[in-house]
């Protein structure tokens, strides 16, 4: 095996993407078998009962909210501070009359005196409208990307190669947010459009380099070529992936519990939007580019030659 030929030994890179996708899809598919919500939807998605609280002492904190609704078993609802004003508010499933006065007594009790503001229900029926916007609007991208990476590159393989790589990602999310029942709420949709853009970001960096060094016009073997420029690119995609990284960890790990399932949305969105340009992108584009020379079409390289 020789060291460092990552397009020779691309067969391992596709072995690891399925070892990363398979838990998470097989949790999709038990979650679709029993019945059970293939995600962790929260309130946003569900519908729930948004309740706004000012107190009359403004340095409450949300930690403290937090565990006065704990032996309510609300202790994951989304709390959240507003820093100006700095009133609360709170979002939990739905609560019915007499559930939402149990709470709010709770709360008075153990953290103080507050004035109600408004309390506000949404119905699934909004929620679903939500989840059906994300879907479409995660779609539509997809199908841009397809055209804007054609036209750049002149070459549909580019944007196919580059939008498998990104399907990669979107489901490897999708998984471990399933795996690990993470809450799914507004900011899931934020998570996805940061795995879209960072994902298609970083394979265009890879393709831009094998495209440069393409029209140098050599007459080194496409797949040489691919490993090579993969390679120029490697140390840049590890830079920005590790200080992105570190930067999302610091959310992740003192931005607080509301925070934390968008930080960890996130940071599974970095990590496997650095490797899927590298992991997947460039090996599939060549593939696609033996199997089209196979059967009479145009090579992106007039060389001849393979390192498989």
């Amino acid at each position: 095996m020789k060291a460092w030929d990552l397009i020779g030994n691309r067969r391992w890179l596709y072995l690891a993407s399925l070892a990363l996708l398979l838990p998470g899809v097989i949790s999709l598919a038990l979650n679709i078998a029993s019945g059970r919500p293939i995600l962790n939807w929260g309130v946003d998605f569900t519908g729930g009962t948004l309740l706004n609280l000012r107190f009359d002492d403004r340095a409450v904190t949300t930690g403290r909210v937090r565990e006065a609704l704990r032996p309510s078993g609300q202790q994951d609802a989304i709390i959240q501070k507003t820093p100006d004003t700095g009133d609360i508010s709170i979002r939990t499933p739905h609560l019915d009359g007499p559930e939402r006065q149990r709470i709010l007594d709770t709360i008075r009790a153990s953290v103080g005196n507050f004035n109600v503001l408004s309390v506000d229900d949404v119905g699934p029926k909004i929620g679903g409208e939500l989840r059906n916007v994300a879907i479409i609007g995660v779609l539509a991208g997809l199908l841009l990307q397809i055209i804007y990476v054609s036209i750049r590159f002149k070459s549909i393989r580019f944007a196919i190669a580059g939008d498998i790589a990104l399907l990669h990602d979107l489901l490897l999310v999708f998984g471990i947010f399933s795996l690990t029942r993470a809450t799914v709420d507004s900011s899931f949709v934020a998570v996805l459009l940061t795995v879209v853009g960072y994902s298609i970001n970083d394979t265009i960096v890879v393709f831009d380099r094998i495209r440069e060094n393409l029209n140098q016009r050599t007459r080194e073997a496409f797949p040489s070529l691919v490993n090579r420029s993969m390679l120029e690119a490697l140390v840049r995609s590890i830079n920005t992936g590790v200080t992105t990284a570190l930067a999302i960890g610091a959310v992740y790990f003192f931005g607080g519990p509301t925070l934390r399932d968008f930080a960890f949305g996130l940071l599974i969105a970095v990590l496997t939007g650095g490797y899927s340009s590298i992991g997947v992108a460039g090996p599939l584009l060549v593939d696609m580019n033996r199997w089209a020379a196979a059967r009479g079409g145009s090579s992106l390289s007039g060389a001849r030659g393979s390192t498989t």
